[in-house]
């Protein structure tokens, strides 16, 4: 009964298949009374079905090599899967440093994991590990983010780190190993931060000299901006080393500068980052006698090379003054609040060119569409007047016999450009 069964079947099968094999041949034999070409339909035919089988193929290889991007700030990430079943242990776990919230601020708004795994980066960018490396705990994309960006935002010394890293993540898109990058080579690395640390040295050993908080800040401003200049295409551009050694630099290259600095000569400065007139942008804020102000030297030098002497438009502004133009990012705008008053530029010396000076017909400063005009008062030169007393320092006052020639080192200014590195 059963092989009586399998044979009407298979005979079934084949009455149909002959059925439509005579339905199809009969179909194409009637396309041409129908004024259709038989071999373009055959054709068209062909290649829709290959084409749907290399779309269906391009999605599944996209499934198996999907690649992830971090941008949420400085540092850019690339990411891809790893089999985590054989990672190598941790290296350079940089456990053993210990780092002051009062310096490094990003940092101390990490969790307890990823303030280890900032750590652990901070160590391997010292130690120049070009290889990639497990991390000690695993964190979320947005962790990573964060975490890396912080070790950017608090070290302007790392100048030889590029903003771009790669990443690798498990099958539950925990991150579990980062690749750093970085823009100078390590042959050559070391002549640079020769280079690098005469000038750092060299400004901020001139600035201590000055007694009064304000006074340090601006030496230190106004060294930065006789040192360098704007430029989008400037090598390096988002490290210090561009501003300082090279000459030539963006925003991120004056911020950077002016928070190591004044680091080294005692002041407390941060690097911020954010938007500013519709375009990415960094700048800084600094505690002077305890109050902390925003401090723009980017725009202040763009305004500065146009007017054709020192200005101080962005010199230590409260958050509501300067926020018309600027907006802190997330990370940033964790930091400190600036809202006092006393150690702007116009309430300690006097005039200077005013934002209501400035005619900003679109864009940011840098893009120079602006005018300025001239202000109602005499612009004033602090170097020319008396040394303001600092409630911090008894004895402020006291000011060091230099001058504006004394601002840069001799042998380093925008005309030494340094060794052709490539900047990223």
């Amino acid at each position: 009964m059963k092989k009586r069964k399998k044979l009407s079947s298979f005979f079934k099968g084949i009455i149909i298949t002959f059925t439509i094999a005579i339905l199809v041949e009969g179909f194409v034999l009637c396309m041409p009374l129908f004024g259709i070409d038989v071999d373009d339909t055959i054709s068209y035919v062909t290649e829709t079905i290959a084409a749907a089988k290399g779309f269906f193929a391009q999605s599944t290889s996209n499934l198996s090599s999907s690649e992830h991007t971090l941008g949420n700030g400085p540092m850019e990430g690339t990411g891809t899967e790893q089999d985590s079943s054989s990672l190598d242990s941790p290296v350079n776990t940089g456990e053993d440093y210990t780092f002051d919230s009062t310096v490094y601020p990003y940092r101390a708004l990490l969790s307890s994991e990823e303030q280890a795994v900032y750590n652990q980066i901070y160590a391997n960018a010292v130690a120049y590990n070009t290889e990639i490396f497990t991390l000690v705990n695993e964190l979320s994309e947005s962790e990573l983010s964060e975490t890396i960006n912080s070790v950017f935002n608090d070290h302007p010394e790392l100048f030889w780190l590029n903003t771009s890293y790669k990443y690798g993540y498990n099958k539950s898109n925990a991150v579990v190993q980062v690749q750093l990058s970085f823009g100078i080579s390590s042959d050559q690395l070391d002549s640079a931060k020769t280079q690098f640390d005469s000038v750092v040295d060299s400004i901020s050993t001139a600035a201590s000299a000055y007694s009064s908080d304000i006074e340090k800040e601006l030496y230190i401003h106004d060294a930065i901006c006789e040192l360098t200049t704007y430029n989008t295409n400037a090598d390096l551009n988002q490290s210090a080393y561009s501003a300082l050694v090279n000459g030539s630099t963006v925003c991120a290259g004056y911020a950077r500068a002016f928070q190591l600095i004044c680091q080294e000569a005692g002041l407390t400065c941060y690097y911020l980052t954010g938007t500013a007139s519709g375009g990415d942008h960094a700048w800084n804020i600094i505690s002077v006698d305890g109050d902390f102000y925003n401090v723009d030297l980017t725009w202040d030098d763009s305004i500065s090379e146009s007017y054709g002497s020192s200005v101080y438009t962005y010199f230590n502004l409260t958050d509501e003054a300067i926020s018309d133009d600027h907006t802190r990012s997330e990370l940033g705008s964790k930091l400190p609040a600036c809202t006092a008053t006393a150690m702007s530029y116009t309430n300690v010396y006097g005039s200077t060119v005013e934002k209501s000076d400035i005619d900003n017909n679109g864009g940011q400063i840098t893009e120079g569409n602006f005018t300025i005009n001239e202000p109602q008062e005499p612009i004033t030169d602090w170097r020319n007047e008396p040394a303001p007393l600092s409630t911090n320092d008894p004895g402020a006052g006291q000011t060091p016999d230099m001058g504006p020639d004394d601002m840069a080192p001799n042998d380093m200014g925008p005309g030494n450009m340094g060794p052709d590195f490539e900047g990223n």
